[in-house]
């Protein structure tokens, strides 16, 4: 009996230690939530945007055109483009060649403007529109002037063309209805169509012998045009191209 009892006690120690196996760790459930919510929180990296560069204002250099508060006008490759609207009296820099078309046009607020000798071409309509003009003062380098220089300037009572014109343009004064003498060089050719039409102040012409062609309504209007001065014979020496009341002066 003791036998069969030990032999039972064995074989029941063998059943026990086969039926042990290693317990298997497993990562506590709150460990696993930690590292889930750690993993949320850190944002992938994302790569940084380059700056988007915005452009400055079209600088002098890309557009050709100079321009700065002190200056009263815009100007680019010895070309007057564009006169600031406020200025009341501007004196061009001598390393200006031309003033452009439309430069001074409607600049109600100027009154005077001094051309140096180193400009010789003034465009179409610079100075059309520019009602306080009185003054502008010709260097002696302008040859080429476009037509309807200075249409409805009607502030300016005189002026003195440059020596060195050869042509006034259609419409050059046209509606000047404040000018009163307007002195024409020596070595005139041609005046063009209405040039002086509506300038009812103008009383008195003194037209060069050189003058060979005179265009049609030139002295329409000029209602004060009491005498008319040149050379007997020549171009000018017409009636018809005058108000009816117009004198002609020959010498």
């Amino acid at each position: 009996m003791k036998k069969l009892a030990i032999a039972s006690l064995l074989i029941m120690a063998l059943f026990t230690a086969c039926g042990k196996s290693e317990p298997v760790e497993e990562m506590p459930a709150q460990q696993n939530e930690a590292a889930a919510e750690t993993s949320a929180e850190t944002p992938a990296e994302t790569p940084t945007e380059a700056p988007v560069e915005t452009p400055a204002e079209a600088s002098a250099e890309s557009t050709g055109t100079k321009s700065n508060n002190s200056s009263p006008y815009d100007f680019s490759e010895g070309t007057l483009t564009k006169a600031k609207s406020t200025a009341e009296e501007i004196v061009v820099a001598d390393d200006i060649t031309t003033i452009a078309s439309f430069a001074f046009r409607d600049c109600t607020d100027l009154k005077k403007v001094v051309i140096p000798d180193s400009v010789t071409s003034i465009g179409e309509y610079a100075f059309s529109g520019c009602t306080s003009l009185e003054t502008v003062q010709f260097g002696s380098g302008v040859t080429q002037r476009g037509k309807n220089a200075f249409y409805g300037c009607t502030a300016m009572r005189s002026v003195t063309l440059p020596a060195n014109l050869s042509q006034i343009q259609d419409n050059t004064f046209t509606d000047c209805t404040a000018l009163v003498v307007a002195d024409l060089p020596a070595n005139l050719t041609t005046i063009g169509n209405y040039v002086f039409k509506g300038c009812p102040s103008l009383k008195k012409m003194v037209i060069p012998a050189s003058v060979t062609s005179i265009g049609s309504s030139s002295f329409d209007g000029c209602e004060a045009l009491k005498s008319v001065e040149c050379a007997a014979g020549s171009t000018a020496d017409n009636a018809a191209l005058y108000p009816e009341n117009t004198v002609i002066v020959t010498k």
